[in-house]
C-alpha cells in the first residue's frame, strides 16, 4: 500500500490511470514533481520506536497453566 504524493490517497500501486484522472498528469511527472510514493508500512514504522517484545513471568506461567491443562489426560478445565 502507498500513498500518492499529491492527494494521499491510499493506493496499492500509483499507478497511470489515477494521475490522469484525479490529477491530469502522467505518472512520471507526478513522481517527477512531487516524488515516489511513500510505503504505508515505512511510515507507520518509522513513526515509532523499536522495541523488542517482552516476556513477563505472569504471561509465561499463564502460558504454562493452559498448556497443562490442554495435555492433561483428565482434561480436568479447571481454574
Amino acid at each position: 500500500m502507498v500513498t500518492c504524493p499529491i492527494c494521499n490517497e491510499l493506493l496499492q500501486e500509483l499507478t497511470s490511470v489515477h494521475c490522469m484522472t484525479r490529477h491530469g498528469m502522467t505518472k512520471a511527472s507526478v513522481i517527477e514533481k512531487y516524488g515516489k510514493p511513500k510505503r504505508l508500512f515505512l511510515t507507520f514504522a518509522s513513526n515509532h520506536a523499536i522495541q523488542t517484545p517482552t516476556i513477563s513471568p505472569r504471561d509465561f506461567l499463564n502460558s504454562q497453566l493452559l498448556t497443562d491443562r490442554l495435555l492433561s489426560k483428565t482434561r480436568k478445565f479447571h481454574v
